[in-house]
């Protein structure tokens, strides 16, 4: 059974967190307790399985949705139902999904895509780019999915807004 709970162990998590996403798509240390500590709307968890850190997941609770920012399964412990449980935890809260993937242009990106399509996702036709999280990184072109499907251009128009304003400012990007 997956259990997912505030985060016990941070050394573990974080190590995850930096193997799991390239440092341009996660934030540093610094900037991401510096967000934990500021907005009590950033959400970070531990996924766990047997007592076992098996994934993590930090979304934010924005106006009238749910973002992930970051999920990601343990290596050894993904084809195993973790990271649909962990969605159908978020789904059960009741609010829209948006998460950001990166375009489809391999094996890997396809099965990521295919993965949250299973999970009753659907990838949204509008253009998205990560801003960069630090300064000497790119903005990162990346697809957005909802949940449910139907989220409008003004949802999303709202949402990148909000995005920009709150999220991305805990990034290095805009300290540095």
């Amino acid at each position: 059974m997956i259990q997912v709970e505030n985060i016990r162990d941070w050394a573990q998590v974080w190590a995850l967190y930096e193997t799991a996403f390239p440092r341009c798509e996660r934030r540093s240390w610094a900037q991401h307790r510096r967000a934990l500590a500021s907005d009590p709307e950033f959400c970070c968890m531990q996924i766990s399985r047997s007592s076992q850190l098996v994934g993590l997941l930090f979304y934010w609770r924005l106006s009238g949705l749910l973002f992930v920012e970051h999920l990601a399964v343990a290596e050894h412990c993904r084809g195993q139902g973790v990271g649909h449980a962990v969605l159908q935890w978020l789904q059960q809260i009741g609010k829209p999904i948006i998460l950001e993937i990166e375009p489809v242009v391999d094996s890997v990106t396809a099965r990521r895509r295919q993965f949250y399509c299973s999970a009753g996702f659907v990838e949204l036709p509008y253009e998205h780019v990560q801003l960069p999280y630090h300064a000497d990184t790119p903005a990162v072109p990346m697809r957005l999915l909802s949940w449910p499907e139907g989220v409008s251009e003004q949802i999303v128009a709202d949402f990148e807004k909000e995005l920009h304003m709150r999220v991305m400012r805990y990034a290095d990007a805009v300290t540095d």
